[in-house]
């Protein structure tokens, strides 16, 4: 009963629309434009990408609704951001789409596809959770002065693992690779790692097979991404599945609570890590679990201390080069609250391989 109320109060908006774009503010007669004249489009050309947003503003307003309608009636050339609705064409439910949008009965910017959460099986066996497209605010003014300044990114959809990439996963990638040498991807002589190589097979330790991969290098995170035509996600696609459109301080939300990932104070078994998504409670946005905690993980970026200075809105992808590569999450290994925020950001050489480094992937399909 309430949509049915909701819709029944936009409909007339929709016939106030149709008067005014199409017809013009004095309804014809004198004044009006000619009836041989060549139509003038109200709308420029999109630029932001969003469904609906036909003038390229980034939110919703009368003039894309205005737009939509000049499509259906043929006004304008068909634009396939007027598909408000997702069916893949043009029509009434479209600019009635937009204009609920408009009016606040329905979120924006419009998603077409899967929705937030949403989950696929990767090539290697993993579950991905979807990231939708959206805006967020990233970084802090409670942070690090490289957390600042605080400024609006904008990012297309993508999928991200659910979960860290596991021993599991890392032994069964390095026996389908076969490197020559993995010693410069994983330091599998370090007794803490969770992969060992017995008699010509690369396999999880007893019982460690559910734990996230430790002591791998950047390199290493990034040879198991290409391998299965992933990526590792960006700071900003990292900082985005972690805080959300709201930009939580936490994956969580505002507080922090140790009892909800894997910190110093809250080791695993082996006091160190736990079995990857062990605190569902610690869930993301998304659906992503660990985004704070367990192991720190490899991003894609360079790291610069000043990037947010300079950093584009749309799709940062980081600095152009560097010294070291950006890291997020934090792991067992910490203890202090603020490192878990979602905005916190470290830093380290791709050639390291500690036991509380780890990555994720992502994938931009």
């Amino acid at each position: 009963m309430a949509s049915t109320r909701k819709r029944g109060t936009v409909l007339p908006v929709v016939s106030l629309v149709l008067a005014a774009g199409l017809v013009g503010c004095h309804g014809g007669g004198q004044g009006g434009t000619a009836p041989n004249a060549a139509p003038q489009s109200t709308v420029r050309a999109a630029q932001a990408g969003l469904h609906g947003d036909l003038n390229g503003s980034g939110t919703p307003d009368i003039t894309d609704a205005v737009g939509i309608l000049r499509i259906i009636v043929g006004l304008d050339p068909a634009n396939a951001i007027a598909d408000c609705d997702c069916d893949g064409a043009t029509g009434i439910t479209d600019a009635i789409a937009l204009l609920r949008c408009l009016v606040g009965f329905d979120p924006w910017p419009i998603t077409c596809g899967p929705a937030p959460g949403d989950q696929m099986t990767g090539p290697d066996g993993q579950t991905l959770v979807w990231v939708p497209p959206g805006s967020f605010m990233m970084g802090s003014e409670e942070g690090y002065n490289h957390e600042k300044p605080v400024h609006q990114v904008t990012l297309d959809g993508f999928w991200v693992g659910q979960c860290e990439v596991t021993n599991d996963l890392y032994a069964g990638f390095l026996n389908e690779a076969r490197p020559a040498d993995v010693t410069g991807w994983l330091r599998t002589s370090h007794p803490y790692c969770g992969v060992e190589y017995v008699e010509g097979v690369y396999r999880a330790k007893d019982s460690l097979g559910a734990y996230p991969v430790v002591l791998v290098s950047w390199y290493g995170a990034v040879a198991y991404c290409e391998h299965y035509g992933y990526a590792l996600p960006t700071e900003a696609q990292w900082e985005y599945a972690a805080a959300g459109p709201d930009a939580r301080r936490y994956p969580w939300g505002a507080d922090w609570d140790e009892a909800k990932c894997c910190n110093n104070n809250n080791t695993g078994p082996y006091d160190m890590t736990f079995p990857v998504g062990s605190f569902p409670d610690g869930v993301s946005w998304c659906g992503a679990l660990d985004m704070a905690g367990n192991v720190g993980e490899w991003c894609a970026d360079w790291y610069a201390w000043d990037y947010y200075e300079e950093s584009p809105s749309l799709n940062p992808p980081g600095a152009a080069d560097g010294y070291t590569r950006a890291l997020r999450g934090n792991s067992y290994y910490d203890s202090r609250g603020a490192d878990f925020r979602c905005a916190c950001r470290k830093n380290f050489v791709p050639e390291s391989q500690f036991d509380y480094h780890g990555f994720r992937c992502a994938w931009n399909g």
